[in-house]
């Protein structure tokens, strides 16, 4: 294989490939990138067993052919270059030669029949999907999905086509539950929606860390689709494919709390500072701050025997009786760091009923956050 590329295009190619490749597998090919030449395209993959990535990028091809070589070195090689081309030809043994200006190195490389195989997802049904409405629903339940690999139908968000054509997104680790539904761009009602997709699938965590982090929100076009076991997602040239969780989603809808008259509306920016100071003196090992609702305004406590106390009342619009309960200021953190609106809507219950935290200018999602005992 020979080819003459682009510095830049080759590096923009191989970042999109550094989040799947393996770095502490048992299997050394999983860090390696394999690279095929073919007329005037050089192709790129990368793949975990779990989410593969393909993506490709024009090149002069000089001698077709495929190589494999490790994802991360040459990766750090070529966006270090000052050329603004290289050119990469691989040796009988399989090692690359790269010239690019004054500089010329060797790169060890194995045989591209050493590679596992990639999913073929040239003939996948695609829907399209607001790229940014993606984004946005993996933003809005990344943070809540669990870590815990012993609940392992908890460790991605479930994803769905509802019955009114909208896409449901949840996640939950057993503390907190984060929920968005929304109308997709561009979605043909009449289309012959796969019964996985309207039953509901279960997307790993790192195949959402990875949409995220690859897909451009400027990318106009973005489509989505089933194939095996696998969801698929397409734009340009990139295509991610991602091995879905086996087992069922709890039926999150009875952990829903019903609708409350202790709802109280504060200032985001005034809470989320608030948060930050009391939760200064909050135990190391609970991490627990209690909130406290009346027509007083909203009061932040926190307290442990080696750091002292602190108490701060933030001003919130609210008309019910006294009402209070303790909570992870953590969890707490993380839903206001989802919410992108100047107020957040506060629904406490009791000290024992979850408690609801919205958006009121986007009813479309909500947040459920457990309480700890007081």
């Amino acid at each position: 294989m020979k080819i003459r590329i682009s510095s830049d295009a080759l590096s923009q190619e191989l970042f999109k490939l550094q989040g799947v490749v393996s770095h502490r597998s048992t299997l050394a090919i999983l860090s390696n990138a394999l690279l095929e030449a073919e007329g005037d395209t050089l192709t790129l993959h990368a793949t975990d067993l779990d989410i593969s990535v393909s993506t490709s990028c024009t090149c002069e091809v000089l001698e077709p052919g495929k190589v494999t070589l490790q994802a991360r070195s040459l990766f750090d090689i070529v966006k270090n270059l000052e050329s603004d081309t290289l050119e990469l030809e691989t040796e009988e043994n399989h090692w690359a030669n790269l010239k690019s200006g004054s500089v010329s190195c060797r790169i060890v490389g194995t045989h591209a029949d050493d590679f596992p195989n990639i999913l073929d997802t040239s003939s996948v049904e695609l829907f399209p999907i607001a790229t940014e409405r993606l984004l946005d629903m993996i933003d809005k339940t990344i943070f809540s999905v669990s870590t815990d690999d012993s609940r392992a139908n908890l460790t991605g968000a479930f994803f769905k086509v509802t019955d009114e054509n909208n896409l449901l997104m949840v996640s939950t680790d057993g503390h907190r539950l984060s929920k968005i539904e929304t109308p997709p761009e561009d979605f043909d009602p009449e289309a012959d929606i796969p019964a996985a997709l309207t039953e509901g699938i279960i997307i790993p965590r790192k195949g959402l860390a990875e949409i995220r982090r690859i897909v451009d929100a400027d990318d106009s076009e973005l489509s989505f689709g089933l194939i095996d076991n696998n969801v698929v997602f397409k734009t340009g040239p990139m295509s991610l494919s991602v091995r879905l969780i086996d087992g069922s989603f709890p039926d999150f809808t009875q952990v829903l709390p019903r609708e409350s008259e202790h709802r109280a509306i504060a200032e985001k920016s005034l809470l989320d500072q608030s948060l930050k100071f009391v939760s200064l003196f909050a135990s190391s090992k609970t991490h627990n701050v209690r909130l406290s609702l009346s027509d007083e305004g909203l009061e932040l406590y926190a307290s442990d025997p080696d750091r002292g106390e602190a108490k701060k009342v933030v001003p919130v619009e609210y008309e019910g009786q006294p009402v209070k309960a303790g909570f992870n200021f953590r969890y707490l953190k993380d839903v206001l760091g989802a919410i992108e609106g100047d107020a957040v809507s506060i629904e406490i219950i009791d000290t024992l009923s979850p408690t609801l935290i919205r958006d009121p200018d986007r009813e479309e999602m909500l947040f459920v956050v457990m309480p700890m005992r007081l």
